[in-house]
């Protein structure tokens, strides 16, 4: 394993001496060439367990090994093993995005011809190469998003830690990160993506830990934890003008609605009978469209946290 994360628990004192878990008896690992999944609300335990990760932040109990060898031990090894996109922007100032990331791949050891090819090819797979001479001062939010991208993943090492890599960044370009994310991991490299956007995640991860006021709720890949939960299916639709309120059959499991589409839950063998009565709601003008697909991992993910922020840090 090239990370392997052993019953870590990480408390913190309260006012009155109480004490908050920030982890609460975690256990993970990551395998070579393998993108994790970090999923969890804002407070879920995610930063925390990141910042073990990389040495900045001793356990209160349990061992985390990076390629073996205790981050306890040698917090210094595991912050020069690890690369990270933190979830803020960097700020660049007057940096050029090329001189940003050769610096960093400098400072990783690169020669600077070498670092130079690799920023330009990293600049042309997400398609920014015309600003890669900008000031900082002067680029957009995606493209300052994108360098940091690249910073993270030039001269790569074995472990890169993504913190929200794709905030900012339009949906074309969006594609293109992912593609170069897989590409790393086709090397060999080990990704953790730390994330709030599930749908997202699903696409491109291939195992995910949910966590939730500082506990692994669960772990898997996405059919593996999708499959734990639920095997029904979902039919969304989008509601008509003037459409508030749809009036469901009984073979509805349950629903939800917002901002004017419906997804209602159901089991397979109803799939004749539903797709029937949503072409009677087209035909009545309640419905604009329709869809029908399995459960997603977004479904499970507000089912397991009941959709609502935890408290842990």
């Amino acid at each position: 394993m090239v990370i392997n994360v052993q019953g870590v628990t990480k408390i913190y004192k309260g006012s009155g001496g109480s004490e908050i878990f920030a982890n609460d008896d975690l256990n993970l690992s990551v395998k070579e060439g393998e993108i994790l999944g970090l999923l969890g609300h804002n407070g879920a335990g995610k930063t925390t367990l990141v910042s073990q990760i990389i040495g900045l932040t001793k356990p209160t109990r349990g061992e985390i090994y990076v390629l073996g060898k205790s981050v306890i031990n040698d917090p210094a090894r595991a912050r020069k093993l690890c690369s990270i996109q933190p979830q803020s922007q960097v700020p660049l100032g007057e940096l050029t995005p090329l001189k940003a990331v050769t610096i960093m791949g400098e400072m990783r050891g690169g020669k600077q011809s070498e670092v130079i090819k690799q920023a330009e090819r990293l600049f042309e797979a997400l398609d920014i190469s015309q600003w890669s001479k900008t000031e900082g001062t002067k680029l957009s939010g995606g493209v300052r998003r994108l360098t940091a991208f690249c910073m993270s993943v030039v001269q790569a090492g074995k472990i890169i830690i993504l913190d929200e890599p794709t905030n900012d960044v339009d949906p074309v370009r969006r594609r293109y990160l992912w593609n170069e994310i897989r590409n790393l991991t086709k090397e060999g490299v080990s990704v953790i993506l730390v994330t709030h956007n599930v749908l997202e995640a699903e696409k491109a991860v291939d195992r995910v830990a949910i966590l939730h006021k500082g506990k692994i709720i669960t772990q898997g890949t996405p059919s593996e934890v999708k499959g734990s939960i639920s095997s029904h299916l979902r039919i969304e639709a989008s509601l008509s003008a003037g459409i508030d309120k749809v009036d469901l059959p009984g073979w509805a499991l349950s629903s939800n609605q917002d901002n004017g589409r419906i997804a209602i839950y159901i089991n397979p063998n109803t799939v004749v009978e539903v797709i029937e009565w949503a072409k009677s709601q087209i035909d009545e003008g309640k419905f604009l469209d329709y869809s029908l697909s399995p459960t997603s991992l977004e479904d499970v993910y507000v089912k397991l946290t009941g959709g609502k922020e935890g408290s842990a840090l």
